[in-house]
């Protein structure tokens, strides 16, 4: 487990992080358009993707690539936790639909703060040994996410004139502490590389791209859907995980196969956003050509 000083290190980035960038989604669209979206089809083909067919996919590649049994403990928690921060990041890169994206990543944050640690229970109990783990976790995982959605809510209703202020400060303020995160726990990158080997490597690339094609292919039949879908149902939950893991006596490679999913998922997402927007400017182009001939 990750030395007790460094810990509390990452849970004071951790718990800033997520106020930070939790309320800045809550900040960026109406209210009443997100609530529209979240009883569409395609958040239910969404959560779908995220909570199942995803994780059992992550059995199928820990069976394919063999992979230990820390390892794959690490990568099925990052499996069953969806609702990465920096997936309306990357779908903003992309031109995506960004009301779809807050809805989805609202859901899925506010899910996974019950349905990850519960899974987590039932499928390793070891790691939730201890009298109370569950509702301990439980409630500090609400103590992180619920503030920042409340605080939201009030500068929406009383404070409208300096919504839009807040939300862009709390949305730099965001990326600069996933910075700082990735900073914090840097010093575990060699250790990440040589604990998973290259078939622990292989299997979170190959993660990352199946969850690409999943959320492309079940996105439904417009690109900026298809777009959000892939990239947020590739951007698991890390954060809440790493707090799973330093309230519980996993194995280090375990939390080392967390971070390295984190320190891959960052790169290859940038690179597959900025993809993603290079087909909207090609579909552009091909309209303009077409209106002109």
């Amino acid at each position: 487990m990750i030395d007790n000083p460094l810990s509390s290190s990452i849970q004071i980035v951790v718990f800033f992080f997520l106020f930070s960038f939790l309320l800045s989604v809550a900040l960026e669209k109406p209210k009443q358009e997100i609530l529209t979206l979240m009883k569409s089809s395609l958040m239910g083909r969404s959560l779908f993707a995220n909570f199942i067919l995803m994780p059992i996919l992550c059995l199928i590649l820990i069976w394919l690539f063999r992979l230990p049994p820390e390892i794959s403990v690490g990568l099925l928690m990052v499996a069953l936790a969806p609702g990465g921060m920096l997936g309306l990041h990357f779908a903003r890169i992309a031109k995506g639909n960004l009301a779809y994206a807050v809805g989805l990543i609202i859901l899925l944050s506010l899910l996974s703060i019950v349905i990850a640690p519960m899974l987590i229970y039932l499928l390793f109990p070891s790691i939730a040994a201890k009298d109370g783990f569950i509702v301990s976790l439980l409630s500090r995982l609400l103590l992180f996410i619920i503030p920042p959605f409340l605080v939201g809510q009030i500068v929406q209703h009383w404070l409208p004139s300096i919504a839009m202020k807040v939300q862009k400060l709390s949305s730099f303020l965001s990326i600069v502490l996933f910075i700082t995160l990735t900073v914090v726990t840097s010093e575990f990158k060699v250790l990440d590389t040589q604990a998973l080997g290259w078939n622990g490597l292989a299997a979170i690339v190959v993660f990352i791209g199946i969850s690409w094609f999943v959320g492309w292919q079940m996105g439904g039949s417009e690109l900026e859907n298809r777009k959000v879908l892939a990239i947020t149902t590739s951007m698991r939950n890390v954060a809440i995980c790493l707090l799973i893991a330093t309230s519980s006596g996993v194995n280090r490679n375990t939390e080392s196969t967390m971070l390295a999913f984190n320190v891959l998922l960052t790169p290859m997402n940038l690179v597959f956003a900025e993809a993603m927007k290079r087909i909207e400017l090609t579909s552009q182009k091909q309209v303009t050509q077409s209106d002109a001939d």
